[in-house]
């Protein structure tokens, strides 16, 4: 038993390591590369952090949204998201990633009728309004994307659609997420019509960090 209990905290601490390795990144190249590396081993990381953000973000994303609509799920990584909504009965999804090994996992899911390689902080390469709905998760937080590209992902959205998007707690201020989000209200480009109460998504330094989804209808 000593020995079981010595390996689980071995195992913690080292996916303790890796989130912070990849929250440290500086730039979207370096993101890019980090992400190319651990996708590999991606899922079962998160499953040992007990990440339950991407069932939590497509439930809520569904909710809004008719089965038929199409979703773009921005930062889509090897796709835990798409298979989520898939679940739910969602058919029409397009992912969108800056990683190209978390694409490649992201098509072995089968639940993509497109996968596109390209980053949040550029003009997106789809239509305005194209979308019934975006969802992202896990993109908007340390290291990450910042509150920048939410203007680009309502773009994508038609008017009536809604965005769903998870933030942890401790970021959304510190981070700029929330006053862009109120920025872009004031100006009209969407409206918040929900935020989930806070759960503990994710692990961090053996604990729970809490996290909420947002989501915004585009007016």
């Amino acid at each position: 038993m000593p020995e079981g209990r010595s390996n689980n905290q071995r195992d913690s601490d080292r996916l303790e390591e890796r989130l912070h390795w990849i929250y440290s990144a500086t730039s979207p190249d370096e993101l890019r590369q980090r992400y190319d590396e651990w996708a590999a081993s991606y899922d079962a990381d998160l499953d040992g952090m007990a990440w339950a953000a991407p069932q939590a973000a497509a439930a809520r994303c569904a909710a809004f949204v008719e089965p038929d609509g199409e979703i773009l799920d921005a930062g889509c990584g090897t796709g835990l998201v798409g298979v989520s909504l898939h679940r739910l009965g969602v058919q029409r999804i397009v992912g969108f990633d800056l990683s190209v090994a978390m694409l490649a996992r992201a098509s072995d899911t089968g639940v993509y009728a497109d996968l596109v390689q390209g980053s949040l902080l550029q003009p997106l390469p789809f239509q305005p309004g194209r979308f019934a709905a975006a969802v992202s998760v896990g993109v908007f937080t340390h290291g990450h994307v910042g509150p920048e590209a939410f203007a680009g992902i309502a773009t994508a959205v038609a008017a009536g659609g809604h965005v769903s998007m998870t933030f942890r707690d401790d970021a959304v201020q510190t981070l700029g997420y929330g006053p862009e989000a109120a920025r872009l209200e004031a100006a009209g480009v969407w409206t918040l019509v929900e935020r989930t109460d806070p759960a503990p998504l994710i692990l961090d330094g053996h604990v729970g960090a809490d996290m909420r989804v947002w989501t915004w209808r585009v007016n």
